[in-house]
């Protein structure tokens, strides 16, 4: 009995510690998940996500890049996701949902 105590004693406090620079790095990313063809397209993903961005406030999370549409999705701060569609021809927003 007293070994598993010690164990989750130790567990805890090494948690504990990692703790505050996980939130950090979570807090300071920038990064983001994305996929892409080799398509050349007028808009760039950094475009792409301004775009959207002015239509829903919030973290990007993934972009990717099919058939010459962005596919952007975004984690308001609300705590909902949205997907926004931006054609990567010319930066119309295609659909938000």
């Amino acid at each position: 009995m007293k070994k598993w105590k010690k164990i989750l004693i130790a567990t805890l406090i090494a948690a504990n510690a990692a703790s505050p620079a996980l939130v950090t790095a979570r807090a300071d990313a920038t990064h983001y998940y994305r996929t892409a063809n080799a398509a050349s397209t007028a808009i760039t993903e950094e475009k792409a996500i301004r775009i959207a961005k002015q239509h829903i406030k919030g973290r990007v999370l993934a972009i990717n890049l099919s058939d010459h549409i962005y596919r952007i999705k975004i984690l308001d701060h609300q705590g909902s996701m949205h997907i926004v569609l931006v054609d990567a021809t010319d930066g119309t927003i295609l659909s938000t949902h």
